[in-house]
């Protein structure tokens, strides 16, 4: 039989050369001096079959088996060895192949092996399996040494039961039994460490478990509170809002009122002081004017004495009655004369006055009529500015402007930590850049500046927590700005139409100008579009360029463009807010100048109208004198012509020298009397518009102290209102905190919950009362023992499942160890049986005669028994086999060997100088005796005794032509002998 077909070796201990041996025979001798190499092919089945000592291969380390170098050949770092069998017989029960190859091979520098079984990577264990199946192991009969044959009968009797183990198939059942046994010691050692686990989890159970019930009471309770307190801070919220909308507006319209009102009061109160100024001055010009009329009235008293004096005189001259009539009435007409020019010189004068009066009455009234035109125009720009204004500060205030999540943290920034604000709200820029500046940073308005990366967490996670949007945030601490080179820069700076980097433009606090750094620096404002594309070549596409109005040039050449309308470009409310102020402020003023300018005309007016009136009365009364003196001046003429029977002519009177003298002095009276009445008329003009001046004051002051009472009410009502909205607010606030802080909500996100209570308020609150004093009294609570609890309980009811696994386990293991150990009883009877059955017959054979047998040394321990033998070899009585030469120990080792073969024969065995003790004679019985079981089992012996060099059928010589490199050469006998026996 050949079961062995071929090895193949490369770097195995001497093989330093690619080296094959055939085998074509079933009886195969190596031979070779000593140290030649030959023994290393047997060193080489063995390390291919899994052999792991070293001291087995006759090593002092791992790395001798790999070739070490010789004088002329270099060493090598792998060693490889291929056995080839041929499995037709299924020899290997496991491998479905008609041939099997086997290799191992073996890396110096890893100190690795790689195993493979027809080409196929496998593991160790499976080399060891395949090679069980074969009875192809150390302690097997498959390879038999001198050492182990002389040992064999030394042997202590349980050492030398191994080899009837390997012979009964028991070793795989022993190697599957300890393996059994491992698994059993490691499944005790399991269920103890199960069982100390289990212990120890019980010890906990029973505390978690009540904090888990006391939790989870907890988490009912807070889930109920929290269900009607949000619902309960949400409608408040609701009612809060609302209130404060409604107060704002009643504020808006307030405020409306009491400025009004304020500037009505300002303005009467003005007028007031202007008409106490204005009464003084005419009071002033009444008492000067009194005076001169004094004077008048005065001087007009002495001029009538003067008369009365004169006609005195007259009368006592010699005249008589006639003559002095019509002296008398030449006198008096002549005296009406004069009167009658007085009046209509004064008639003449006060039409002339009237004519200029109204032509200054039209003059200041057209003037007045445009300037309240003006001023109506100046009260709606102030009216439509204030409404901006108003508009722009609920604005600010609503965050109505902003991303959603950029409001809701904006809104909840007393609850989270570091919030700086907006980068809209902490820039200011130059009206001039607004529009290029706003294209380059429109999308960076509403980042959100804050301290640190840590407050960037609880604000995203809050965010999350209440699906409440997103923002983007800057933390100061994380923000790693990129800067343009100083080389660049001095270029930049020089190019046509440039006027400044971004973040240089902008003004903000010097502690946040990272951030300004972050988004600006690598922008450049250009002052238009020609030259942002001149510098966008110069700086190779590279940076973002803004121009003045916008137009915007990205890095790598795509350009954004169009129109911009102005009323988009806001870059901060503030900005714009404090320009409506000044704007209103400029309008409060012109209003106040222009109403000014009225009230002065106006007055003028009332002057002009009440000097149009007095004039009006004095013409009138001028024009009814006049046509009393023309009557008196006809009756004057009447009395004279019946007199005289002449008409009365004033050109042809002729006065004596008093008459003359009295006629004079009536001019003179006339005259006086004449500025008497101008004096009188200014006099009356005066007094009336003092009096309608008086009367005004006197109306404007109860009109102002009920202004001033109403004005005192509405900014008590304000007040209130101011006051009232603070505690909405604050409420507002306080509920909204209560939201973050006690359930991570935002007023949205508890919005969505829609938790409807259907409570009256009252219960709501007895209710919320109950369950805030049922959470106190459960004082501390571990809410995470609810999920150590479940974890441990599972855990504990996971380990308590794995114990009964283990038990059920190690009873199987146990069940197993029992079958094994009866089979292998079974079988090692059967093959000691067997083995004695023909063991007397090898022996008789071997010896020439004699007996031998086999004995258990503990018949009733079977699986643990040693063995013993019984040898009576021919001619003698052994009670000590000790006592055996080493011949006789190996021809009863080899008895026993072939005993074995005989009842339970393997495909190959091994067999390295065991008859070396023996003498020629039984050297060539041993070797013919062989050449009986060459039909079952393949024999390679390394030998170097003649008779069995002689009974092989082919021979492999060993020998070093180069010092520690075996070289094999090949010799058939049995072509040897045929042509031997030919010749």
């Amino acid at each position: 039989m050949i079961f062995l077909k071929k090895i193949e070796a490369f770097g195995f201990k001497s093989f330093a050369e690619p080296t094959t041996l055939n085998f074509d025979f079933s009886m195969t001798g190596i031979v070779g001096p000593n140290g030649s190499g030959k023994s290393n092919i047997n060193d080489a089945i063995m390390w291919a079959l899994g052999e792991q000592s070293y001291k087995s291969l006759r090593g002092d380390s791992i790395d001798d088996i790999v070739f070490s170098g010789s004088s002329e050949k270099k060493p090598l770092n792998m060693a490889e060895i291929t056995l080839v069998f041929d499995n037709s017989n299924k020899a290997f029960s496991s491998l479905e192949y008609n041939e099997v190859s086997i290799t191992r091979k073996f890396f110096k520098l890893t100190k690795e092996s790689e195993y493979y079984i027809n080409g196929s990577r496998v593991r160790l264990k499976d080399i060891q399996d395949v090679a069980l199946e074969t009875g192809l192991t150390k302690s097997s009969l498959a390879i038999i040494s001198q050492g182990s044959i002389s040992n064999f009968v030394e042997s202590k009797p349980e050492d030398r039961r191994r080899l009837f183990d390997e012979a009964a198939g028991v070793a795989r059942y022993k190697k599957r039994k300890e393996e059994a046994i491992r698994k059993l010691i490691r499944s005790q050692e399991n269920l103890d460490r199960l069982n100390d686990i289990i212990n120890e989890i019980e010890r906990k159970l029973p505390t978690l478990k009540k904090q888990s019930k006391k939790a989870e009471s907890y988490k009912e309770f807070f889930d109920e509170l929290k269900n009607i307190e949000v619902s309960v801070l949400v409608n408040d919220i609701k009612l809060y809002k609302q209130k404060i909308l409604e107060i704002n507006e009643q504020k808006t319209e307030l405020k409306l009122q009491i400025s009004s009102l304020e500037k009505q009061i300002s303005k009467r109160s003005e007028e007031f002081n202007t008409i106490a100024n204005s009464n003084y001055e005419k009071e002033k010009e009444l008492s000067s004017l009194n005076k001169g009329f004094t004077k008048i009235v005065e001087k007009i008293g002495e001029l009538k004495v003067s008369r009365i004096t004169l006609e005195s005189k007259k009368n006592k001259v010699d005249i008589d009655d006639k003559e002095f009539k019509i002296s008398d009435l030449k006198n008096k007409s002549k005296e009406l004369e004069i009167r009658l020019e007085a009046e209509e010189q004064k008639l003449s004068k006060l039409l002339k006055d009237k004519v200029e009066k109204r032509e200054k009455l039209d003059e200041a009234s057209e003037k007045r009529f445009k300037l309240n035109q003006d001023l109506d125009s100046i009260r709606k720009q102030l009216a439509k500015t204030e409404s901006s204004l108003e508009t722009l500060l609920a604005r600010k205030n609503s965050f109505d402007n902003l991303f959603e999540g950029v409001k809701n943290i904006l809104e909840n920034r007393s609850t989270l930590s570091g919030i700086m604000g907006t980068v809209q709200e902490l820039i200011t820029v130059n009206k001039n850049y607004e529009v290029a500046l706003l294209t380059a940073i429109q999308n960076g308005l509403q980042n959100i500046v804050v301290k640190s990366t840590t407050d960037v967490k609880l604000s995203i996670d809050f965010l999350k927590n209440n699906k409440a949007g997103y923002a983007t945030f800057l933390p100061l601490d994380n923000l790693k700005p990129s800067f343009i080179n100083n080389e660049t820069r001095f270029i930049i700076q020089k190019s046509k139409g440039f006027i400044g980097f971004g973040n240089e433009l902008v003004k903000i606090d010097k502690k946040y100008q990272v951030v300004l750094d972050y988004l600006l620096s690598n922008y450049l404002v250009v002052d238009e579009y020609e030259n942002a594309i001149e510098l966008s070549k110069i700086t190779n596409q590279k940076f973002n360029i803004v121009t003045l109005d916008g137009q915007r040039i990205l890095p790598h050449g795509a350009i954004i463009g169009g129109s911009r309308k102005s009323k988009n470009v806001v870059l901060n409310d503030s900005v714009q807010i404090q320009e409506y102020e000044n704007r209103k402020i400029e309008l409060d003023e012109k209003e106040l100048a222009t109403s000014k300018e009225v009230e002065v005309l106006s007055s003028t007016i009332e002057v002009l109208r009440e000097e149009i009136a007095e004039i009006q009365t004095s013409i009138g009364a001028s024009r009814n004198s006049s046509q009393l003196i023309e009557k008196e001046a006809t009756e004057v003429k009447d009395e004279f012509r019946i007199i005289t029977g002449k008409e009365l002519d004033g050109g042809q009177q002729e006065f004596q020298s008093i008459d003359e003298q009295i006629i004079k002095i009536i001019s003179q009276i006339s005259a006086q009397e004449t500025l008497k009445d101008e004096i009188q008329q200014q006099i009356n003009v005066i007094r009336s518009l003092k009096d309608k001046s008086n009367e005004r004051q006197n109306n404007l002051n109860s009109i102002i102290n009920e202004d001033r009472g109403l004005l005192s009410s509405l900014k008590d009502k304000y007040s209130n209102l101011n006051s009232d909205a603070t505690l909405m607010q604050e409420k507002q606030g306080n509920a909204t905190a209560r939201l973050a802080q006690n359930y991570n909500l935002t007023f949205e996100a508890a919005l969505e919950l829609n938790t409807n209570l259907v409570e009256t308020e009252s219960e709501v609150r007895d209710r919320i009362n109950y369950l805030r004093k049922e959470i106190n009294l459960l004082g501390n609570v571990n809410l995470d023992s609810i999920d150590e609890y479940q974890e441990e309980n599972d855990r504990y009811q996971t380990y308590v499942d794995q114990t009964q696994d283990v038990i059920e386990s190690i009873k199987n293991l146990k069940d197993a160890i029992g079958d094994m150990d009866q089979q292998m009883i079974i079988q090692f009877k059967k093959i000691i049986k067997d083995v004695n059955g023909v063991l007397p017959d090898t022996f008789a054979t071997l010896f020439g005669g004699g007996t031998a047998s086999i004995i258990y040394t503990n018949p009733d321990d079977i699986l643990n028994t040693g063995i013993d033998l019984k040898i009576a070899p021919p001619g003698k009585k052994i009670a000590n086999l000790n006592l055996l030469s080493g011949g006789e120990k190996s021809m009863v080792a080899l008895s026993v060997l072939f005993s074995i073969l005989k009842v339970k024969p393997i495909p190959l065995v091994i067999l390295d100088e065991v008859e070396a003790p023996l003498d020629i004679a039984n050297v060539e019985r041993f070797a013919k005796y062989i050449k009986t079981f060459t039909k079952s089992t393949q024999f390679m012996i390394v030998t170097h005794r003649m008779g069995t060099m002689e009974n092989c059928d082919t021979l492999f010589g060993a020998t070093m032509e180069q010092k520690g490199i075996t070289k094999l050469v090949q010799i058939k006998l049995i072509e040897a002998k045929k042509l031997s026996n030919t010749n």
